[in-house]
């Protein structure tokens, strides 16, 4: 096995190709975050990206993008926007990580949506989450039906709340791709209000972030588009989505709404409007992204397990980290988690105590 290093911003066309041929001919590569185009345009705004190319019988067998922290430490392609990661190859294909990350100049690369199906890495699993999708691949009423059967209501609530909007508001109206500016301007604002309400950093006041959702949006190659989806009642923008679409998943990532309107549940319903309308793009799948929340639950009917964890060369290091976290897990398991737990607590506030009084 060769492995060549070559940095994100400088894949060319050779490269590209191979990569879309790998990526098409393996399905659990469908998503857009495995598409050369979402390396490309973290690529753009960041330095600290690079793809190992990796060579068997002088060809290319398999990409690995990632991100260099500090030298030798690796982080996936997008960081806190990257949903999925892992080896673009074939679903055969394996290898061993640490040489891998060896060859890469790395100690440690640390993943968290990592796609489970990727044998190579799981001796390095720690946990293993939940994406949830709507498998659209039936059709839309199929897909409706099927959620009825299955005792969800959130359908029919929706379409309750849809002739309310049009009563009380305006009629409905879908921009199932929009490449202006000012309505993702508004989406983002709505994002970021939200993000802030909540309690979290926001997203958007990184700048690289920004940047990158913005050359997504412009971005429309084959297999691969940033997509801006808005819902308007009359005039009014009630709710906007900003994700990116591969040849058959549609990834759904950033969806905000007007607070004014949140009675009426405008981003469930522009989530339905996208899908009952996915065919028209050729999508079968919307990915919801990792984690579970209540409309996750209640609309989901698939899932694709991804992995947290990490691969680590032997170091001071590693067998420190990988103390902490069996300590973690033991505590979690005893009955004396909660007393350790208030005793840490109580210290850390003496600490903050005396050290306010120096």
């Amino acid at each position: 096995m060769k492995i060549v290093l070559v940095p994100g911003r400088e894949l060319g066309p050779d490269l590209v190709r191979a990569w879309v041929k790998i990526q098409q001919a393996n399905p659990d590569l469908a998503s857009p975050y495995f598409h050369p185009e979402f390396t490309r345009v973290i690529a753009a705004v960041r330095e600290d990206v690079d793809v190992a190319v990796v060579e068997d019988g002088g060809r290319v067998a398999a990409f690995f993008p990632f991100r260099r922290v500090d030298g030798c430490v690796g982080a996936p392609v997008g960081d806190i926007v990257s949903d999925y990661h892992g080896l673009i190859c074939a679903q055969d294909f394996t290898c061993d990580p640490r040489e891998l990350i060896k060859h890469c100049r790395l100690a440690v690369w640390s993943f968290d949506h990592l796609v489970a199906s990727q044998s190579s890495f799981k001796a390095f699993h720690h946990s293993i989450g939940q994406s949830p999708q709507l498998d659209l691949s039936k059709g839309y009423e199929s897909y409706a039906s099927e959620r009825r059967a299955a005792g969800s209501e959130q359908i029919k609530k929706c379409s309750n709340l849809m002739r309310r909007i049009e009563r009380e508001v305006g009629p409905l109206r879908l921009v199932l791709q929009s490449a202006a500016d000012a309505p993702l301007k508004q989406t983002l604002a709505w994002k970021s209000r939200q993000y802030v309400e909540s309690g979290n950093a926001d997203l958007f006041a990184v700048p690289w972030v920004r940047a990158a959702v913005e050359r997504f949006q412009a971005a429309q190659v084959e297999g691969f588009a940033g997509m801006l989806s808005l819902l308007y009642a009359g005039e009014r923008l009630l709710a906007g989505h900003f994700g990116m679409r591969g040849r058959s998943v549609w990834h759904y990532w950033f969806p905000a709404h007007d607070p004014e309107m949140a009675k009426y549940s405008p981003g469930l319903i522009l989530l339905l409007k996208m899908a009952q309308h996915a065919v028209l793009l050729g999508v079968r799948t919307i990915d919801l992204g990792k984690g579970m929340s209540l409309y996750k639950q209640r609309l989901m009917n698939a899932s694709v397990p991804l992995a947290s964890g990490s691969v680590e060369l032997p170091s001071w290091r590693s067998i420190r980290r990988n103390t902490q976290r069996n300590l973690r897990s033991l505590l979690a398991k005893s009955p004396l988690r909660e007393p350790v737990r208030g005793a840490l607590n109580s210290l850390r506030q003496l600490r903050q105590r005396v050290l306010r009084e120096k």
